[in-house]
């Protein structure tokens, strides 16, 4: 689909993307600039969409790109999962958070478009990217030790509710993160795991037996 793009040279992929990825991670696709695109690329902008047909097929490949490029650093970094529930949770925040200390603008990319859908492709991003979504809820269901667990607690809806704790306390942290060096980003992301602990261990005296 994107056939004119790839057969152009490689240093001038990596910066039309570049121009894309830094654009769009600034202002949302809603407020991103296809004319700063171009400008910022240094190419005509009608080769912009004879590249990618349209703005929201731009949007589409990078952020297909950037998904990719989570998921590579994932698997290359992250070792075996925690079999329990809080453990896994805090593993997978943790790493999330240190691929957003190496790839800070990819990691803005993402969590605009999945925190602030843009309403005009708002159905499309939630059709295209559902199967991404389901994938890292498996990553959490799998292999779960579910033995802890009282009796009559639903074991789904509780790891949603605390996903959602740990997601909101994440989130809430990026702008400060951003501020930071990588090495002190390394400090702050282990102090704000201490806290998302705290946390869960008021969660396991209502989910958990004695």
């Amino acid at each position: 689909m994107f056939e004119n793009f790839t057969r152009i040279p490689e240093e001038e992929q990596r910066r039309i993307l570049a121009a894309c990825i830094e654009e769009f991670a600034q202002h949302g696709y809603a407020g991103a600039s296809t004319n700063t695109i171009v400008k910022n690329a240094g190419i005509p902008k009608g080769t912009l969409f004879f590249y990618f047909g349209s703005k929201k097929g731009v949007y589409f490949y990078i952020i297909d790109r950037a998904i990719e490029s989570y998921r590579k650093s994932f698997l290359q970094n992250a070792g075996e999962l925690p079999a329990e529930l809080f453990e896994r949770l805090l593993y997978l925040g943790r790493e999330r958070l240190r691929f957003a200390v190496r790839e800070p603008v990819l990691y803005r990319l993402l969590f605009s478009a999945f925190i602030n859908l843009p309403p005009e492709i708002q159905a499309e991003m939630q059709s295209r990217y559902a199967g991404y979504q389901d994938a890292g809820l498996q990553l959490i269901y799998k292999d779960l030790d579910r033995s802890r667990f009282r009796e009559g607690v639903d074991v789904e809806r509780a790891v949603a509710m605390v996903y959602l704790l740990m997601e909101g306390i994440y989130n809430s942290s990026l702008a400060e993160l951003k501020r930071l060096s990588p090495e002190q980003s390394l400090v702050f992301i282990e102090g704000l795991t201490g806290e998302v602990q705290q946390y869960f261990e008021m969660i396991k005296r209502g989910v958990y037996r004695d």
